[in-house]
């Protein structure tokens, strides 16, 4: 086993220099008093090797059936030389030994003889040893090790210093070094100590046979009435409120102090400031397993019932409910119910199965079957589980159900249906419950969302009709309706290319939202419509606000993050964004929120692009390609349209794309695209030229300009841009240089500069150009785009060593945003927390950080935290 045996001594040297001047001055008497394993027995033989070292002799009895004869040869033949008599647990010995060894001390007083006497204390001989203290005994007590002395043995028997959960169930020993050494050789029986360079950890990998054995021993040595208190308060969970414990015992604290005292003295439970808890995990589970199964269904059902009954949170009852309520126990019932509404948008997912509980426990002849089911269509819907919402919503209207909750039923349909882009179905739906003169005023608002949603997807020239009816009718204060119907406006403003109108509407009806619980979607097309214009940090502060409010709704987070991931791209942070972009598609595709598939793809197809990887950039076009006309809500036609011609440029070649944009997306530069994307203007121009088609690119050139108008800086760069590519204008392109926001077009500028200024005398105004493309390049991490100026500064005979490489491990290894998030673990923050400060998703945050563990040769949080430290 790792780890110092001999640490047993550890802070014990106050006991050992008091033992060497007794043995110093020859004569005298010590009693040792102390627990088992406290160390008694080690204390006893090192002394006496000590003392024969010293030239004593030393006497010592086998075991307590020894002791008798001992005394009786001491009783016949004195010393005569120094001796050291030991006598060990004497709490064991007979009344008789006792006796006769009170009768010996008087006697010895005046000999060259030094005893050394130790029992258990309060479990024997207190007589001898009360006489003996009044004779001026010495005495010493074995306590508890204190903390600091802990720490240093746990670090001894472990091989490092502990992380913070070794450390809490270290504590369970209660300081005393025989626990401590019985609980590491179980650990280390079990292979349960994680070393690494830093610190030792428990393994969560295994059963822990050994460890639990040990512990179970320490729990069985209680008093039934202890362990009986254990068992109740385990159930209430790992920390719980002794008032409560006494409730459910139909009894009182003050009754119960005994045994309270029993436990925490034990170092089972230990006092926190505001209730009692279980010194570790591992015990709690412990003693929670020694509870039948039924018993333990029992008594969680109790524990629901006393919280309700008292009025206390309905979450908190719903915990113990789940696990212990019964078929057709209304009461427990209802209180699932009650704690799934409480939860609904803040935590959908345990609000789903608060719901589902509650109708798998609801009798068919059930009243309240139907309210119930509505409650679980609902709660499914926020978790993300769209199928099973749609199917158990299905399931409940193939049979007679009310017209109120049938209503509520079918809008849920509605709303799984929209998610899944089947928008004429939803639109159906919605219109034939707007037609029902009976509505619920309630549902009223929610149907005509959905339905306005579902003709922005389905038809725009109704959804705008549609639209503008709202708008006209509800003209006043903050109300989801109008925000929506704005928004639908805003959304077919961008796509006609009227990106005044279009930010002036997205931004009227993100100031209209009121509600928590929707997916976001006027908030995040006005973050999408700023960030098109480059606006960043006014799109950065939308998004804050969404994922810092309270709702958990999955379509939220996942249309909040595929948004992000864009947001970042166009930003140049295009690992991040392919960190977003990958999240919110795997979340999209295991819940079935196919509106967001494509964009998600369409994110990630312009990352691998630009990274170099063009078999996925291809991919990833084919698998959006037909689900385009299913979106048009999150991004527009035209980006979609944008992406596809750029890798089909990348993939096949000039004459390919400029025939695609010409055969199957001929409306494209007349579109909005370039106040969603400026860059993109100065792309098709260079692609125009290349291709001869002078006509194309001056309606680029116009189209850029005329958009220009609307006074947004970076329109008005790329408008800029283009007129200096036509007109082979070089100051036109400094001036792009200078003037655009974001670092793609930045670098396109400066790269069209360079190509140009090539081509004339001075050389060396190009060469600085490409170079100021190829930092812009890489600071974004856009590799080929990077390749192909280095490319060109080969031409020019400039030779450029590539970029250093990271190392491939240590805190060096990390780029910036793997930096901040490490930082941010450090302090304590938690991924939501993390995700808040970074503008992006807690998928996105675990995305990183499982990088980080690779890169820095860790598993866990933990050990990041010790890591940092240690650096620091």
């Amino acid at each position: 086993m790792s780890g110092n045996r001999d640490g047993v001594f550890r802070g014990r040297e106050g006991e050992r220099e008091l033992l060497n001047g007794v043995l110093g001055a020859g004569t005298g008497v010590v009693l040792v008093d102390g627990a088992a394993g406290t160390g008694k027995t080690r204390l006893l033989a090192e002394t006496a090797a000590l003392a024969a070292g010293l030239g004593f002799d030393v006497a010592t009895a086998e075991d307590e059936l020894d002791q008798p004869f001992l005394l009786a040869r001491l009783a016949e033949r004195r010393p005569d030389g120094p001796t050291l008599v030991v006598l060990d647990d004497l709490h064991l010995a007979e009344p008789g030994t006792l006796a006769a060894l009170r009768a010996l001390l008087p006697a010895a007083t005046h000999e060259k003889v030094v005893w050394l006497l130790a029992r258990r204390r309060d479990e024997g001989a207190d007589r001898l040893f009360a006489t003996a203290a009044a004779r001026g005994a010495t005495r010493i007590e074995l306590r508890p090790l204190a903390d600091d002395v802990v720490a240093d043995l746990v670090t001894d028997l472990a091989g490092a210093v502990p992380d913070q959960d070794l450390k809490a169930l270290a504590s369970t020993a209660q300081g005393n070094p025989g626990a401590l050494l019985a609980l590491f050789d179980a650990l280390h029986a079990d292979d349960q100590v994680l070393l690494t360079a830093e610190h030792a950890a428990l393994r969560a990998d295994r059963v822990p046979r050994h460890t639990e054995a040990v512990l179970r021993e320490r729990v069985s040595a209680l008093s039934g009435k202890a362990r009986h208190l254990l068992q109740v308060a385990s159930v209430l969970g790992p920390r719980f409120e002794p008032g409560d414990v006494a409730e459910m015992l139909a009894s009182s604290t003050a009754i119960l102090l005994p045994a309270l005292d029993e436990v925490i003295g034990a170092g089972v439970v230990t006092a926190l400031d505001d209730r009692l808890a279980f010194r570790h995990d591992l015990l709690w589970r412990l003693v929670a397993d020694s509870v039948p199964p039924p018993v333990r269904r029992a008594l969680h059902r109790e524990a629901g019932e006393m919280l309700l009954r008292r009025g206390d949170s309905a979450v908190g009852a719903a915990r113990h409910l789940l696990h212990g309520a019964q078929r057709g126990d209304a009461r427990s019932i209802d209180g699932l119910v009650a704690a799934a509404k409480a939860v609904l948008w803040n935590a959908p997912e345990a609000a789903a199965e608060l719901a589902v509980r509650a109708l798998e426990l609801t009798d068919q002849a059930s009243a309240s079957l139907v309210h119930r089911t509505v409650m679980a269509v609902r709660a499914l819907t926020a978790a993300g589980r769209l199928s099973a919402a749609q199917t158990l919503a299905q399931e409940a209207l193939a049979r007679q159900v009310a017209p109120e909750p049938a209503a509520k039923l079918r809008h849920c349909v509605a709303t799984t249906t929209l998610l899944a882009s089947r928008h004429a179905e939803s639109l159906a739906i919605s219109e034939a419950l707007l037609a029902e003169p009976d509505l619920a005023p309630e549902l009223a608002p929610w149907v005509e969302i959905t339905r306005l949603m579902a003709l922005l997807g389905h038809d725009r020239r109704r959804a705008e009709e549609v639209a503008e009816a709202v708008v006209r009718s509800r003209q006043g204060g903050p109300d989801d309706v109008l925000a929506t119907a704005l928004a639908v406006l805003a959304a077919i403003a961008r796509d006609s290319g009227r990106p005044r109108a279009a930010l002036d509407l997205a931004r009227e009806a993100a100031r209209s939202t009121t509600a928590h619980d929707l997916s976001a979607y006027p908030q995040l097309l006005f973050a999408t419509l700023l960030a098109g214009l480059r606006e960043f940090t006014e799109a950065a502060g939308v998004v804050r606000r969404v994922r810092g409010g309270p709702s958990a709704v999955v379509t939220r987070e996942v249309m909040t993050a595929v948004v992000q991931a864009r947001i970042l791209l166009q930003a140049g942070r295009i690992e991040e964004a392919a960190g977003e972009a990958r999240a919110a598609l795997a979340v999209a595709e295991e819940t079935g929120h196919e509106t967001v598939v494509a964009p998600a793809l369409a994110v990630l197809a312009m990352v691998a692009l630009h990274t170099g990887d063009l078999p996925a950039a291809l991919e990833h076009v084919e698998r959006f390609r037909d689900r385009v006309p299913a979106d048009e809500i999150i991004f527009s036609r035209a980006y979609y349209q944008w992406t596809e011609v750029l890798v089909t440029h990348v993939d096949a070649g000039l004459d390919k794309a400029v025939a695609l944009l010409r055969a199957e997306h001929p409306d494209l530069v007349g579109s909005g695209l370039f106040a969603e994307e400026p860059r993109a203007a100065g792309w098709f121009v260079r692609r125009a030229l290349e291709a001869g088609d002078r006509e194309l690119a001056q309606a680029v050139v116009d189209r850029a300009e005329l958009l220009a108008r609307d006074g947004f800086p970076a329109v008005a760069a790329a408008a800029v841009h283009t007129r200096g590519l036509l007109d082979g204008d070089a100051a036109a392109l400094e001036q792009a240089v200078r003037d655009h926001r974001d670092l793609w077009a930045r670098a396109n500028a400066a790269e069209d500069l360079g190509v140009l200024l090539a081509d004339s005398a001075d050389r060396a105004e190009s060469v600085k150009a490409l170079e100021n493309a190829l930092g812009l390049y890489r600071e974004i991490g856009a590799s080929r785009d990077g390749a192909r100026v280095l490319g060109r500064l080969r031409k020019l005979g400039r030779r450029r060593r590539a970029t250093p490489a990271r190392p491939e491990s240590g805190w060096s290894s990390l780029d910036d945003t793997e930096l901040a998030i490490a930082n941010l673990v450090a302090k304590g923050q938690t991924n939501r927390q993390i995700s808040t400060q970074l503008f992006m998703s807690p998928h996105t945050v675990n995305f990183h950080l499982r990088k980080i563990f690779r890169k820095l040769g860790i598993s866990s949080r933990v050990e990041l935290v010790m890591r940092s430290r240690d650096d620091q």
